[in-house]
């Protein structure tokens, strides 16, 4: 492997994706001790966090096994905020670094769904010996080791641009704790330094560096001011200013040697040995690389083992020795092709859990397209409508009967023509949301693609290698992994196909009959996607959501795609207010949809609801009325909440208004249940 590639590979296995929110400093034996003389299910349900937070690194099954306990034990004496705790730390990382990103992005939204409700400070248990003891500081702290776990699995998923903006989300909530001892400050910026990094955008990557080692000194978190210091080294490296990338490396190796942190010095030698490496100093390199390879087996690192002894090898093959290059050749290979395997076998298993979702948003994204179908029909017949009262009022009028149907001729054509623009107009909007809404399906089997072409591309370099050595058994087993691999990029080249061929069969109209069907997954389901679709169009655009379901309503009578059409159409028209008024008001304003669902006798209301810049009282009356809008010329046809008010009526419901100019707007859909 280039010298580079393996620098990124070290990078990312020693970066601590996630430092514990609370120090340990005890050792296994009182940790069980804590546990076995607990006093009460408080008291337990911390040491089992704290045992579980022992395992992690080593024994997942282990640590999973206390999280699960103390879970079960949190839920029971009615403490979310620790659930969260466990969710983000333990159950979210864990299922990160197993390759399951789906579960672990899963886990991590319902701990932000737990941290963000200041409802769940009621009655928290927090330990004496924590940093925040406040209820308030202490939910927000969760709050921001949450975010940056989001952060840490857009990372990993190559979103780094959503990465970062979670990573100064985390920043600012620990700069409003107002603690000289946060934690926090220090793994955001260490996170930042790095992703810009990764982005080449090194200037930016060096100022992160700088006040993470700032952060370091004035928080008294410094367990990773050597990582620090090698991750600043990497970017002069980059920047190919090898003197300074040297310094921060040297510097890196005493400060972690000082702190007897074993990972940090061992980052810090097989970094030296690359760069000696890479201007062929090679007795240096050597040296550093045989101390990095005693230290990963120490640690038990095989992806550090492998990377340095390939640069012994390396080393002492340009020193003429080809027997000790060949041995430690060998080692470096043998090392590498179990790490291939188990990378394999993690994105089998991602494979199995992502399929069920992958055909949940499949519906979701043909929902909107029949959602699409139905505007076009519900369009053509308001204008076939207005066709027909002209017709009736040239009918009254008809007293020159030639003249009378010239102009209804002329009138007609008209009004084909304009109703031919308007369902063009709504054609091309309808391809622009499906495309927003579709583009992740399509880019999941790509990037399965992408990376089974990328581990080949390796394998049939060793299997040229193999074969000019003359080992046939060697390169006939790599053949059959390439041959394997390649049956699996034809796999998921036949999913991109089936999704796009999907696409081309949306357009088929609906049956129209009512089912029983869950109104708040329904709600749910399309307030997200209206959300990615405007974010699809606009990528700088945020706006918080928020969800209060009534889980009593039950599954109630009434056509999903329809009512689902209704949804999409506030929704939408929910984010542009939000949208708009973000571009007019400071900083200090926070774009907030939410919906909400009450059950009223024998009725059930969806109440969606927007802080966006409301409507003006004079033309609220007139927003039902067909082809009235308040959007720009162009950017609304002025049919959405006439056809929605219909369709409401239409399942025997009500469709109500509400809104305060500046203030906001709330819509009330009242059903039958």
């Amino acid at each position: 492997m280039p010298a580079k590639s393996l620098m990124k590979i070290l990078l990312l296995l020693f970066l601590p994706l996630f430092p514990k929110a609370q120090k340990q400093s005890h050792n296994l034996d009182s940790l069980k001790l804590a546990l076995n003389s607990a006093t009460n299910d408080s008291v337990k349900m911390v040491a089992l966090f704290n045992l579980a937070d022992y395992y992690t690194l080593n024994i997942p099954d282990s640590s999973k096994f206390f999280a699960d306990k103390g879970i079960g034990i949190a839920k029971k004496i009615h403490q979310p905020l620790w659930v969260a705790h466990f969710l983000t730390e333990n159950q979210s990382y864990l299922a990160m670094e197993s390759g399951n990103i789906l579960v672990s992005f899963k886990l991590a939204t319902e701990a932000l769904k737990i941290t963000k409700e200041e409802k769940n400070e009621k009655d928290v248990y927090i330990p004496k010996d924590y940093e925040f003891t406040s209820p308030h500081q202490f939910r927000l702290s969760l709050l921001g080791y949450t975010l940056h776990q989001l952060g840490n699995i857009y990372g990993t998923e190559g979103d780094l641009k959503k990465a970062i903006s979670y990573y100064h989300d985390e920043i600012e909530i620990f700069k409003s704790l107002k603690s000289k001892k946060a934690m926090g400050l220090v793994q955001s910026s260490m996170a930042l330094g790095f992703t810009y990094s990764k982005l080449n955008e090194l200037d930016s990557a060096i100022l992160y560096d700088n006040k993470a080692l700032e952060y370091t000194r004035t928080t008294g978190w410094n367990d990773y001011e050597g990582l620090i210091l090698s991750q600043k080294g990497s970017v002069f490296e980059k920047r190919n200013t090898l003197d300074s990338a040297r310094y921060y490396y040297w510097q890196s190796l005493q400060v972690s040697s000082k702190k007897k942190n074993k990972d940090a010095e061992l980052e810090a030698n097989i970094l030296l040995a690359l760069l000696y490496q890479s201007i062929r100093q090679v007795d240096s390199a050597k040296y550093y690389a045989t101390i990095g390879m005693q230290q990963s087996r120490d640690l038990n690192l095989a992806n550090a083992l492998s990377v340095t002894a390939n640069i012994i090898s390396d080393a002492w093959k340009i020193q003429g020795n080809a027997d000790s290059a060949l041995a430690y050749l060998t080692l470096s290979k043998k090392v590498h092709d179990s790490l291939i395997m188990d990378k394999m076998q993690k994105l089998k298993q991602f494979q199995n859990i992502n399929f069920e979702e992958q055909l949940r948003l499949e519906k979701q994204a043909q929902d909107n397209v029949a959602y699409k179908n139905k505007i076009r029909t519900v369009a053509l017949f308001v204008g076939l409508g207005l066709l027909s009262i002209l017709a009736f009022i040239f009918y009254r009028n008809n007293r020159q009967k030639q003249k009378a149907n010239k102009v209804l001729e002329s009138t007609l054509s008209d009004l084909k023509s304009t109703q031919a623009q308007l369902i063009q107009s709504e054609k091309m909007a309808s391809l622009g949301e499906l495309t927003a809404g579709i583009a992740h399906e399509i880019q999941n089997p790509l990037n399965f693609v992408n990376n089974f072409s990328d581990v080949n591309q390796e394998l049939l370099v060793e299997m040229k290698d193999e074969i000019e050595k003359g080992n046939s058994d060697e390169a006939k087993a790599i053949a059959n992994d390439v041959i394997e691999n390649e049956q699996k990029i034809n796999h998921h080249g036949k999913r991109a196909d089936a999704i796009v061929k999907g696409m081309l069969q949306h357009s088929r109209k609906t049956s129209g009959q009512k089912e029983r069907t869950d109104i708040n997954a329904l709600a749910e389901e399309y307030l997200r996607l209206s959300y990615h679709g405007l974010r699809a169009k606009d990528k700088t655009f945020n706006a918080e959501m928020k969800t209060d379901f009534d889980g009593t309503i039950g599954k109630i009578n009434v056509i999903p795609q329809d009512i689902g059409r209704v949804l999409l159409n506030l929704f939408n028209n929910a984010f542009y207010a939000v949208n708009e008024q973000k571009t007019r008001n400071s900083e200090l304003y926070k774009p907030t949809v939410s919906v909400a669902t009450i059950k009223c006798d024998d009725k059930v209301q969806i109440i969606v609801k927007d802080n966006g810049n409301g409507i003006p009282q004079n033309i609220v009356e007139k927003i039902f009325q067909p082809f009235f809008t308040t959007k720009p010329t162009g950017e609304g046809t002025g049919l959405g909440l006439s056809l929605a008010y219909d369709i409401v009526k239409a399942h025997g419901g009500e469709l109500k208004v509400g809104s305060k100019e500046g203030e906001g707007t709330e819509f009330i859909i009242e059903l039958p249940n």
